[in-house]
């Protein structure tokens, strides 16, 4: 009987866990640049823009340990914080973003390398 019950305890702790994970993809263009649990700093690069290529879709950017380049692809998502302005966060492009803004990047896969699931770009210092 007290299998049953641990296997039955332990469907729902991953059911939990998988719902919370979804739920943070869904609601991650609200939270402001820097503050996403359990990503930012240990899963993202949080930075200030050095370049953006619109044509070749790359965008650098640096931060303490270095500067980095990578590339927007399709299935990047690009978010506009506007947190300090009091106002909604929305979608963007690559035309949103100019040097020197700060910006926070997550890799696919919770790597610190490869493809970019997606930049937040700060609309205010």
């Amino acid at each position: 009987m007290s299998k049953i019950w641990m296997k039955t305890g332990l469907a729902i702790f991953s059911l939990c866990i998988v719902q919370s994970i979804y739920a943070q993809k869904s609601t991650e263009m609200f939270i402001p640049l820097g503050q996403s649990p359990g990503l930012s700093g240990e899963y993202t690069r949080l930075g200030k823009v050095n370049a953006v290529n619109i044509l070749n879709k790359t965008l650098t950017m640096s931060d303490s340990a270095g500067s980095y380049t990578f590339k927007i692809t399709d299935s990047t998502q690009l978010w506009l914080d506007q947190s300090r302005l009091n106002l909604k966060n929305k979608t963007a492009s690559i035309q949103d973003i100019r040097k020197g803004m700060r910006v926070e990047i997550k890799y696919m896969k919770n790597k610190k390398r490869g493809d970019v699931e997606w930049v937040k770009i700060q609309l205010a210092e």
